[in-house]
């Protein structure tokens, strides 16, 4: 394991190596709740990476109150379905420049930069081995289109990285999910209409219910290095101090919130060190 010294010298030398003239200028994020912890370490990790002018998009009901640190807040009326009220909360984000959506259990780690958009071209990190899980019997009844299938087979591309330059994409899909079982509004949703959106070839028993042609160019990114797994702190301390450190850590798993402050912790550390 690498020590924390090695840990700090490699991220502090990462932020200096930074430029005004970017592509990327917005990331948002979508969240409801009055428990504002994880988001709140979202955000801060952006504003340690990208500062102050950087916009950060907070996208949620009317309930939830603003994240300290964002710059636009766009609280609007959302359906009490969660897949339906986060593709509503997107397609309404108004955005006209190239932005990129992420989870809000995600971490920043250091500054990055990601190339231009073609027209109808969209970002997307895809499944890995790691990210990959395969689905058990007690899914399958309510999930029969799982029955022996696996997340990377349904869902390739994961909902927690999608850089786009319009709303369109979100508007596609919150139509094209309105027109699938509800089961799929509760849960599943957002990752399987974004399957059906930027795949040529669906699968016709599953999809047959939706006019969903190819309309769009997919952008495949590093998941490794832009939609990192961790499910711990120690984790996480391997992964930015690897030869090829990712810049987007996604935590996962019961500890998911106390390793994200931990990790968040190391960071700051690092930079207060200097």
């Amino acid at each position: 394991m690498a020590s924390c010294d090695n840990i700090e010298r490699q991220i502090l030398a990462e932020d200096t190596d930074s430029t005004d003239d970017t592509d990327l200028n917005s990331i948002a994020f979508f969240w409801i709740g009055q428990d504002l912890a994880i988001p709140t370490l979202l955000v801060r990790s952006i504003r340690r990476a990208f500062g102050a002018d950087f916009k950060v998009h907070q996208l949620s009901d009317r309930d939830t109150p603003r994240v300290e640190g964002v710059s636009i807040h766009k609280p609007i009326k959302l359906s009490p379905h969660i897949m339906v009220a986060r593709l509503e909360a997107y397609a309404a984000s108004s955005i006209k420049e190239p932005t990129l959506f992420v989870d809000a259990d995600m971490l920043v780690t250091r500054r990055f930069d990601l190339p231009p958009l073609a027209d109808n071209e969209v970002g997307v990190t895809i499944r890995g081995e790691r990210d990959t899980i395969r689905f058990v019997e007690r899914e399958w009844a309510e999930f029969p289109e799982f029955t022996h299938k696996d997340s990377a087979q349904m869902m390739p591309y994961i909902f927690s990285f999608v850089y786009v330059s319009s709303p369109v994409l979100f508007l596609r899909q919150l139509n094209a999910l309105k027109k699938m079982p509800k089961r799929f509004h509760r849960w599943y949703g957002d990752q399987m209409t974004l399957k059906s959106e930027l795949d040529a070839q669906l699968d016709a028993q599953l999809y047959a219910q939706l006019d969903a042609p190819k309309r769009f160019a997919v952008k495949p990114f590093d998941v490794e290095i832009y939609n990192r797994t961790v499910r711990s702190r120690w984790e996480f301390a391997e992964v930015i101090s690897s030869p090829a450190p990712a810049c987007l850590v996604h935590f996962k798993g019961p500890e998911s919130k106390v390793a994200m402050a931990q990790s968040l912790a190391m960071l700051e550390a690092a930079a207060v060190a200097t």
